[in-house]
């Protein structure tokens, strides 16, 4: 017997035995193969039912040349998005899908909550005749209803948080110089309390940004532009002007840059597919640094060390 063959024995044996697994299930019941060894057993098995339950969405790779990416990677799919299982355990299958489907948008309700809270708390101490020329939303795998609370390092700083960042884009009309200090100020305050409060752990990002600016961004020509044109085509509003909001949205459709976002999905779908082809038949003992890359981005490197 190959030993993929001997890998899927043991995929099989562990899933016959605990029922449907996540893969990060799978890598501590079968700790002595690899995270591709144990994808690609899993993948090409006849005898093991794949069934995700993820969304995908765009993301730029920009230490791999700024790259079309879907996310979750590849990796993090396999790990935390997709139940393997037997013929026999079709029901135990949708129980576990729908819990833990919703144990993902709870967490990402969770996070939510917090970034509404820090908002709400700045509105505050802003001017009430300021409010509608400002408004607050927020991107990333919280507004698919997909964040996490797998435990990540922070390389820049060292520290580690609770799974997914909190990503919070401010856009103004004209607000007063002072008021954008005020902001600042605050949001770094609550980025330092949310990541250092043992109850929380949580990576709070932001950036505060004029209306021209975000405008300017849609021309999506620039890597700079894209992540902040695909930002806002998946924003979900948290606090200000429900109006300034809804005409960013709309831009984002009138400029044509909704088309090219689209049209880069599909795209990245198309080299999710080849980059599956090449890892099925790629040594798993033995990675290019190339080939690596496909299974997961470069920013994760650290966490699936």
């Amino acid at each position: 017997m190959s030993d993929l063959e001997t890998t899927k024995q043991e995929v099989i044996n562990a899933i016959e035995t605990h029922g449907p697994m996540l893969g990060k299930e799978l890598v501590e019941q079968v700790p002595d193969r690899n995270y591709l060894e144990l994808w690609q057993a899993c993948f090409t098995s006849p005898d093991i039912l794949i069934s995700h339950f993820s969304r995908y969405y765009l993301r730029y790779d920009i230490t791999r040349e700024d790259s079309i990416r879907l996310s979750p990677s590849i990796l993090r799919d396999f790990l935390s998005f997709t139940l393997f299982s037997t013929v026999s355990q079709r029901e135990k299958v949708i129980d576990r899908q729908v819990t833990l489907s919703n144990h993902h948008r709870q967490v990402s309700m969770q996070k939510m909550r917090i970034a509404r809270g820090i908002l709400r708390q700045i509105m505050r101490k802003i001017p009430q005749d300021l409010h509608h020329i400002m408004c607050a939303f927020i991107a990333g795998d919280i507004a698919y209803f997909l964040a996490h609370r797998e435990p990540r390092e922070v390389a820049a700083i060292g520290e580690m948080v609770n799974g997914s960042d909190i990503d919070i884009i401010i856009v103004h009309d004209g607000l007063p110089e002072d008021i954008l200090e005020l902001i600042d100020k605050e949001m770094m305050s609550f980025k330092v309390y949310y990541m250092r409060h043992p109850d929380y752990r949580e990576e709070v990002d932001y950036i505060c940004k004029s209306k021209a600016t975000m405008f300017g961004q849609l021309a999506y020509q620039t890597i700079d532009h894209k992540i902040a044109s695909k930002i806002a085509y998946e924003a979900i509003f948290l606090a200000g002007s429900v109006e300034l909001f809804s005409e960013i949205k709309n831009q984002v459709e009138a400029s044509g840059t909704q088309d090219l976002i689209e049209r880069d999905f599909l795209y990245g779908l198309e080299e999710r597919k080849e980059a599956m082809r090449t890892l099925l038949s790629a040594d798993s003992r033995n990675l290019d640094k190339n080939t690596e890359s496909l299974f997961f981005f470069s920013q994760e490197r650290v966490e699936f060390q």
